[in-house]
């Protein structure tokens, strides 16, 4: 049996895991470029649904005072090359609604679900003891409004 070259394997491996970390930095960066876009807008939340094995879908809402959501985005896929795509289905309509609704027409169930995480994040009382055990527990986020410098 021939004699075979594990050292250009395992560099192989390691040059395939440095291109993919680097890939996935960049689409970070584009994602927390479009946030900061949307956070002037207003108060926005980020809701997410999904799991690690199933694929996970963001739902990205930015609502104005009366909680009127003026942007709905949502964020899918399995490669590097997805980012912030618009759902226009749920502007214009009130995130309590989206709370309380039954599934709506044209929306997955996941991504329904990403938004309706985002959603329940506006009306979570501000003084919140609940410490999650791991980080698979969060599923949404709520984020203030960019400051205007």
């Amino acid at each position: 049996m021939e004699d075979i070259p594990y050292g250009f394997v395992f560099i192989g491996l390691a040059f395939a895991y440095g291109v993919q970390l680097y890939l996935t930095g960049l689409q970070a960066k584009r994602y927390f470029k479009r946030l900061k876009v949307l956070r002037k807008a207003g108060l926005t939340s980020v809701g997410m649904a999904g799991g690690k094995w199933s694929g996970r879908v963001y739902g990205v809402l930015v609502v104005d005072p009366e909680f009127k959501i003026l942007h709905a985005e949502k964020m899918s896929g399995m490669t590097i090359f997805s980012g912030l795509r618009p759902v226009p289905e749920l502007v214009g309509i009130n995130a309590a609604e989206l709370v309380q609704a039954g599934p709506r027409p044209g929306l997955k169930k996941k991504v329904q679900e990403a938004f309706q995480n985002a959603a329940k994040e506006f009306f979570k009382q501000e003084a919140q003891t609940e410490v999650p055990e791991k980080m698979s527990d969060v599923k949404s986020v709520r984020m203030y409004p960019k400051a205007k410098q």
